[in-house]
């Protein structure tokens, strides 16, 4: 009989993908201990396929965690999209939106094969003491009541017969649709299935090939075909090409999920006429149909959270999985951090579920659309010519599917905006800065990196017209009556003044508030609607969300906000 060995650790992660890879390294960089399990083996799973598109919001939080540039250096850099119609380029339609100007300087998308992020997160993880325990399996977990906050025991048993008990204070299902976690924690999983054969069966599928469509390397492409939809064209890491195509009712139903390799490539030739392919290589195939779900809930009984396919599945189609996945790995990263240092109360957790689900929500309204249209067929409440309907939807929900348009309603977190143009609830725009003496802007974002704390950023405006109100907030700050003086430090402060300066304290007539950087030409100023004869301090989330946003004598508002979730000083 196998003995059974028990472990406690901090969070037990269910899944060994990229949503739970991403969170282990973000908690195991904070010296959080995690134990990540993995039903499969992860060396023998389909190597290559799966999701394939990094988009700009979600570049821009892997580089605040210090993962963009292992990924950059592998993955085919996208700027630039081109649609066919009968072999010739038509304009306004496709994935054209990617090649239009975009408010980051993570201005294109990163087409990288979910390999090889997989081993990005799983380094960086196990470089920080993390391990994946593959062809391991949940069997089933508890919620325990009693004074331990060790609330969670689960039984796993690995495919050699070794059964191992973990305790731990919080569960994540990061195991994907079919998810265990949500099965056993009843969570409900709203949603359907489509069962007609003729519209939703897709084919999906990485290659090296050779073909005389100019455009084959530019990163996106579309092909308007009467028989296979809208296909899909993406250039990919290590020369690959991902193709998609709706499967032709008539093929469906003659091979149905028996459908061979052969013919698959034989569609795939027709998909993309009057073009010629050819297959040099083949890496990855697969044949799926589309469904959308939701769960009811992405957490349950306080220490139960799904993340990922768990909570929400849809199709490809808009190539939002993964990078769903991934903001809601970080929303739920920073929370967990702070909650577990003691840095926030649980109502940091409560604001999970309902910020995630939300965007969740509207992705699958978005995605019912879109797959119907790129399936060749017109979705209720549209009329019209299917390939130029799905330009005009990926258009208006452009910002959106690449991420800087996702934003949140008000919340624990999300308080009120006094003066600036960036609503509470929405992305923090990345602007340029300057360390005191440097020629050579930095980013923003390079500066808030994502540990975990809130960043509380004064935007001095130009010292000389703001003194009297710099002194107000230093005197505030430095009172007893301050947040400083009454909650943990949860929270790191830097300073941005507008305009040049040779020594920060001076410039601005009192102690800086944190680093000091400058505004050179104002221009980070004025991208937040801040004038430079009022100033503001602001609240950036870990997550790169508006938390708050005020004058620099409403010290106390601030303070007030702060007291809703950090925690008292002990």
């Amino acid at each position: 009989m196998a003995q059974t060995t028990t472990t406690q650790v901090d969070v037990l992660i269910c899944g060994g993908g990229p949503v739970g890879l991403l969170l282990s390294y973000q908690l195991a960089r904070m010296g959080i201990k995690t134990y990540i399990v993995e039903q499969h083996d992860k060396s023998t799973q389909g190597m290559y396929g799966r999701a394939c598109v990094l988009y700009p919001r979600t570049l821009e939080m892997l580089d605040q965690l210090d993962l963009g540039e292992a990924l950059g250096q592998i993955g085919f850099i996208g700027r630039s999209a081109v649609t066919y119609h009968d072999g010739k380029p038509i304009h306004g339609r496709g994935w054209g939106f990617i090649s239009k100007p975009l408010d980051t300087f993570f201005d294109y998308c990163l087409n990288i094969r979910q390999k090889y992020s997989e081993t990005i997160f799983r380094d960086a993880a196990e470089g920080l003491g993390s391990k994946v325990h593959s062809n391991t399996k949940l069997v089933g977990f508890t919620v325990n009541e009693g004074p331990s906050d060790y609330k969670i025991t689960a039984d796993l048993q690995g495919n050699d017969g070794k059964k191992t008990t973990v305790q731990s204070k919080y569960i994540i299902g990061a195991d994907g649709g079919h998810s265990t976690v949500r099965t056993i924690a009843d969570i409900p999983f709203v949603g359907d299935e489509v069962k007609d054969e003729s519209v939703l069966h897709w084919i999906r599928m990485d290659a090296v090939v050779k073909t005389n469509m100019s455009g084959a390397r530019l990163g996106f492409g579309s092909i308007e075909s009467s028989q296979h939809g809208n296909v899909l064209w993406i250039a990919e890491d290590h020369g690959r090409t991902r193709i998609g195509f709706a499967i032709p009712s008539e093929v469906y139903k003659k091979y149905g999920e028996h459908i061979t390799e052969e013919v698959v490539k034989a569609e795939a030739r027709k998909s993309v006429a009057p073009f010629e392919l050819e297959f040099v290589t083949v890496d990855w195939w697969t044949l799926y149909s589309i469904g959308q779900r939701v769960a009811d809930s992405f957490r349950s009984k306080e220490r139960v959270f799904l993340a990922g396919d768990a909570g929400h599945t849809h199709s490809s189609g808009a190539a939002q999985g993964m990078n769903t996945g991934m903001h809601d790995s970080v929303n739920l990263g920073w929370k967990l951090i702070g909650v577990l240092k003691g840095w926030y109360t649980d109502s940091v957790l409560e604001t999970y579920s309902p910020e995630r689900r939300a965007v969740a929500q509207q992705l699958i309204a978005l995605d019912k659309t879109m797959s119907t249209l790129i399936s060749g067929r017109m979705p209720p409440g549209y009329s019209g010519d299917s390939d130029k309907v799905f330009g005009e939807v990926l258009e208006s929900s452009a910002q959106f599917t690449m991420g800087l348009g996702v934003h949140y309603e008000a919340d624990t977190l999300n308080g009120d905006s006094t003066i600036s143009a960036i609503q509470p609830g929405w992305r923090v725009p990345d602007v340029l800065v300057r360390r005191p003496g440097s020629k050579i802007p930095i980013r923003l974002h390079q500066v808030t990196k994502n540990f975990g704390k809130l960043w509380i950023v004064v935007f001095a405006g130009s010292p000389l017209r703001t003194l009297s109100k710099l002194q107000a907030l230093r005197e505030y700050l430095d009172s007893p009556q301050s947040f400083t003086a009454r909650l943990t430090e949860a929270f790191n402060f830097i300073t941005v003044i507008a305009g040049p300066g040779l020594q920060a304290d001076e410039v601005l007539g009192v102690r800086r508030f944190g680093d000091a950087f400058y505004d050179v030409d104002e221009s980070a100023h004025v991208r937040f609607g801040i004038a430079a004869d009022e100033g503001a301090v602001l609240v950036f989330r870990p997550d790169g969300i508006l938390g708050l946003a005020v004058g620099l004598r409403e010290g106390a508002k601030l303070g007030e906000y702060l007291a809703t979730f950090v925690t008292p000083k002990k």
